[in-house]
């Protein structure tokens, strides 16, 4: 079950906003992938009542996560206990799609218990968010005590002009007494005091905060959260917690009896008046994805789309060949934006797809909720709810059975596994906070974290030269030039090795990937093939054929924290790969006619390793690394495994091979 407690609401518009931050927080358990999908539900209650950020408690998830509702419009962060022990408590936040993408900071996790998250609200200010879970009456007193020290270390790193916005379930009544908690209590709170409040009182009193729930007159039933199960007394336990200085910027804070989140705690929404303002970052470079892969097999789309480019004036003969390829790409991608369009959501599920029945059925339980005042009545509407809910989950997965069986049985095997995909919903990625190099520290800003991987992959792709006795090449003999390999590609060369190019691959950071090229028409090919004489003229490579963009995928081991745990894939530029391909294929032609060569090198027929950043004409490659091709090509056999060559031993060794 998934409480929510406290969520904000930050408007965006202009450089400089003010709107009104409604804070609303969630409580008990969450599971992800329940039958009901409670993060699309509460993804939707939290969009209705125009929250922008949630706190979350009982999560009930292990370790630290994040899952994001595309249809829903939030993204979930989470913390729990660690792999192996029971998933009990665990605290997060719901974030709307739009802020988290914006976030300087990614929430930082301390236990699962508390979360933190650090949101700019000026150049110099910030607003420290902290969703927190506070043990239950009957827990230990080891357990109150460490909760409270730990909130007490969160609190005291907090700078004095910060604000502070404590939210969450602390499991604690703190009663009517404002005379004895002057500042700290207001005068409309409700119930009696028990242990837990007057923890919380006292943490309150000893860092200026107050308890904005007790502040505003109004019915207790716009105050009340959760409702005992036995005596049916209706008790405050949920709170919204800010400085007394920044008490003036709340507007009010009510529990809001209309959300339907499954739960047996209401949501708490505050609303609040501050200046949020962004941060300021560059324009993304990175063009949109678009749905290349419709090219394959339409025809209509593949003339449509030449035919566009070709109505473009893109000049090639530029003074610089950078200039020519952006021009190029630039016009390329315009094209196909118009004619393709971006890709549809590519994971899709059976709540995703019934959303327009999900939202009547809910609307329909609302009203139906105003003409019963009887309990009874209305869990049975309730359960109605859910069975109907039900009935649309099992009507999808029908129908995507069906599906699949058909692909199956026509043997359309990318579509099968496709649809095997779609089945399971948004998927959670296991995140945390990377340590710094020396492990003493866990980083949480965005710069740290880049400058981290970038120093990780900087050590993994360029490691300090291990010297390789390279002695014998001088002792071999050379062998004749290859002058065809100094011969400048044919158009003929250049089709067959864009036929070559595979399709369904990741771009490089002009996202364009090789389907264009392939079945992008005549207009596009004669272009690009301009384009890579005048490079083979003027003997300078583009800039963006030689960037590469490194995504990291965790390998299943090791600590999520840790650099070491991951490997990199580097994404290049198609275009690029299309220029390397063709040398590549030619060196291979040549290899044929080469007599084996002495005992330090031998022929192989697959697999082999080939010095390509030396021979060929992709520069992003670096040159001290082999790669293997599956042709028939010359392999330097190292002395030691793991031992790399300087660029000009790889030089060296292409020409006593016969490389111009």
């Amino acid at each position: 079950m998934l409480r929510a407690h406290a969520g904000i609401y930050l408007s965006a518009c202009g450089q400089s906003l003010q709107p009104h931050l409604p804070i609303s927080r969630i409580g008990s358990p969450i599971h992800w992938y329940q039958e009901e999908r409670k993060t699309a539900l509460i993804a939707r209650e939290l969009s209705r009542y125009n929250i922008d950020i949630a706190a979350i408690s009982e999560t009930h998830l292990n370790e630290s996560g994040e899952l994001r509702e595309e249809l829903g419009g939030y993204t979930y962060y989470w913390i729990g206990k660690p792999s192996g022990e029971k998933a009990v408590s665990g605290v997060g936040f719901a974030i709307r799609n739009q802020i988290a993408k914006s976030l300087v900071e990614v929430p930082k996790g301390i236990n699962h218990r508390v979360m933190t998250l650090r949101l700019q609200i000026s150049s110099s200010k910030h607003m420290h968010l902290v969703s927190a879970y506070a043990p239950t009456l009957k827990a230990s007193d080891e357990d109150k005590i460490k909760f409270y020290q730990d909130l007490r270390h969160v609190l005291e790193r907090v700078p004095p002009q910060d604000k502070i916005m404590l939210l969450g379930d602390f499991n604690a009544r703190v009663g009517t007494d404002y005379d004895a908690w002057e500042g700290v209590l207001g005068r409309h709170g409700v119930g009696n005091c028990n242990t837990n409040g007057l923890d919380l009182l006292t943490l309150c009193m000893e860092f200026g905060l107050c308890l904005t729930n007790t502040f505003f007159r109004m019915q207790d039933k716009y105050k009340t959260t959760w409702m005992h199960p036995r005596s049916k007394h209706w008790h405050l336990i949920d709170y919204v917690i800010v400085r007394k200085k920044d008490l003036k910027d709340v507007l009010i804070t009510r529990a809001m009896r209309g959300a339907q989140g499954w739960t047996d705690h209401r949501l708490i929404r505050s609303k609040l008046k501050l200046s949020y303002k962004p941060p300021r970052r560059a324009a993304h470079k990175t063009p949109a994805r678009l749905a290349f892969t419709r090219l394959v097999h339409s025809k209509e789309l593949q003339q449509a789309l030449d035919t566009d480019f070709g109505a473009k004036v893109v000049d090639i003969n530029c003074s610089s060949v950078n200039d020519g390829w952006s021009s190029l790409a630039s016009n390329l991608h315009g094209s196909a934006t118009r004619v393709i369009g971006k890709p549809e959501r590519k994971h899709q599920d059976w709540f995703d797809n019934s959303d327009t029945e999900i939202r009547k059925l809910v609307e329909d339980y609302r009203k139906s909720l105003n003409n019963r005042s009887n309990n009874n009545d209305r869990q049975a509407v309730h359960r109605q709810l859910k069975a109907k809910v039900r009935q649309l989950k099992d009507k999808w997965w029908t129908d995507k059975a069906n599906e699949l069986q058909h692909f199956a049985d026509t043997n359309q095997t990318g579509k099968f596994f496709e649809g095997l995909q779609t089945v399971f919903g948004p998927r959670s990625k296991r995140t945390a906070p990377i340590f710094s190099q020396d492990k003493s520290c866990r980083l949480t800003e965005q710069k740290d974290i880049l400058a981290r991987w970038a120093e990780h992959f900087n050590e993994v792709l360029n490691p300090i030269a291990q010297t390789t006795d390279m002695s014998y090449i001088d002792a071999l003999e050379c062998l004749p030039t290859s002058e065809n390999l100094a011969h400048p590609p044919t158009f003929q060369e250049f089709h067959l090795a864009t036929k070559r190019l595979k399709n369904a691959k990741a771009p490089g950071n002009d996202s364009l990937p090789s389907e264009v090229f392939k079945y992008g028409g005549p207009n596009i090919k004669n272009k690009l093939f301009e384009l890579i004489k005048k490079i083979w003229q003027s003997e300078v490579v583009p800039q963006d054929w030689k960037d590469a963009s490194i995504c990291k995928l965790y390998k299943g081991k090791g600590e999520i924290s840790d650099c070491g745990s991951y490997r990199g894939i580097s994404l290049l530029c198609t275009a690029g790969k299309n220029s390397s391909s063709r040398t590549s294929s030619t060196m291979s032609m040549t290899s044929q006619t080469i007599s084996r060569p002495s005992s330090s090198y031998k022929m192989k027929s697959s697999s082999t390793i080939t010095p390509t950043a030396s021979f060929s004409s992709h520069p992003s490659q670096p040159a001290c690394r082999f790669h293997g091709h599956r042709d028939h090509q010359l392999a330097a056999e190292m002395r030691e495994p793991g031992h790399t060559l300087e660029q000009t031993d790889c030089s060296d060794l292409a020409v006593h091979f016969g490389q111009p």
